[in-house]
């Protein structure tokens, strides 16, 4: 047995005699009833002043594709923890200090500064890599190692795991597990990962890799998208089990139970916490939490939670991909967390791209046994881009 093999046969017999006995979105349903002691969102929504830096963010650097300009302007330093050198491979523990948290080093305190990543790449022909994004729950390498790097250096590709800002080395004291304590703690990930991939890409092509790629599972696959939009040249991306915004995922999927909606409530209610919501520039979330209520009666901290969420991760609000033919989201067809036919359709948001549909599975069935499919997804796209950049060559 390969090890790509061995790593989807120990995944698969997690759940093996769950997932074989009920539906797939049956199977969702029970996971999270399961983790249902693991709440979301126990503290806040999150400071205000968080909230004003991320719109600043968002809209001078994330929306214009700009986050190459922002580490370019700051003092990088690639830490090489540890190197091997191990069958003609180069296993790298590294670190860097989060560009995000340099601008912004209140949002990411201690441990969260730091990015940490392990690398194995092949030593001789360096050729493709893929970045690979943490999952929910994913605070190891382990899970990436078998589902991932294996089977993806069988095909010459190399792989850089990193750590997600909230996990890991990188998971605050007070943090329960995998339980963000903030609403605006998602919004942070999502913009740090960007920088950081940024960074990794520019450091991977240093060291004379390429062409090179992002992917994720889950949570991981939404932040592959994000990272994604910042890069200014094509690369391979490989969203999966995510869609075009993580709204629906956390007001009406699985998730939505998970979520500490009471505590969220009496935030919305607080007048002086609204009051510094409003002196945000460039937004309406406070009137508009509003006028929702008035239409749907879901309750303030719901609508709340879907103007935010929109606001951060909707990838409309960021751009587009600069080569959508490399690009495939690898989704369920029942996805009991990620609702699909509640967000934009991939298609329209990143004209070009393809999905990719699972027949007759869900989130966790797809998670537990389909990382083949998600590692053929790359290696085709990395074999594509490949072609092209040799094509390019010979024109020139």
């Amino acid at each position: 047995m390969s090890l790509s093999r061995l790593g989807d046969w120990l995944a698969s017999t997690t759940m093996a005699g769950v997932s074989g006995a009920l539906p797939s979105v049956d199977v969702d349903m029970l996971l999270r009833r399961a983790l249902v002691f693991s709440k979301l969102f126990t503290k806040s929504w999150g400071h205000p002043n968080t909230f004003r830096e991320l719109m600043k963010h968002k809209a001078e650097v994330m929306s214009q594709r700009r986050a190459e300009e922002v580490w370019k302007s700051l003092k990088m330093n690639m830490i090489i923890e540890k190197e091997q050198l191990s069958r003609g491979i180069r296993v790298i523990d590294g670190r860097f200090r989060s560009p995000h948290a340099m601008v912004y080093p209140n949002q990411m305190p201690g441990c969260l500064q730091w990015a940490k990543f392990r690398a194995y790449l092949p030593a001789v022909q360096r050729k493709g890599l893929c970045i690979h994004l943490a999952g929910t729950g994913d605070h190891s390498y382990l899970r990436r190692e078998l589902g991932f790097t294996k089977g993806l250096l069988e095909e010459g590709i190399g792989s850089i795991l990193l750590q997600n800002p909230y996990y890991a080395d990188r998971k605050p004291p007070s943090q329960f597990r995998s339980s963000l304590e903030n609403v605006s703690d998602l919004f942070v990930m999502g913009a740090a990962l960007i920088s950081e991939c940024n960074y990794l890409i520019h450091w991977a092509k240093s060291e004379g890799y390429g062409p090179l790629g992002i992917s994720g599972v889950s949570m991981g696959g939404f932040m592959t998208s994000l990272a994604a939009s910042n890069v200014r040249e094509p690369i391979v991306v490989v969203p999966c089990m995510s869609w075009t915004t993580a709204g629906p995922a956390f007001t009406e999927g699985a998730l939505r139970k998970a979520i500490n909606y009471e505590r969220l409530q009496q935030l919305v209610e607080d007048r002086s916490y609204l009051e510094e919501l409003r002196s945000i520039p460039n937004q309406n979330w406070v009137d508009e939490m509003y006028e929702r209520q008035k239409r749907n009666g879901l309750g303030l901290a719901h609508n709340m939670m879907c103007i935010l969420m929109d606001e951060f991760t909707c990838l409309r609000n960021y751009p587009v991909p600069v080569d959508t033919s490399l690009c495939t989201a690898v989704v369920a067809e029942k996805d009991a967390y990620v609702l699909r036919s509640h967000g934009p359709d991939f298609r329209q948001v990143w004209p070009g791209m393809r999905v990719l549909e699972l027949d007759r599975v869900g989130h966790v069935t797809a998670y537990l046994q389909r990382h083949h499919v998600f590692r053929n997804t790359i290696a085709e796209l990395m074999h594509r881009a490949e072609e092209a950049k040799r094509s390019r060559k010979e024109s020139n």
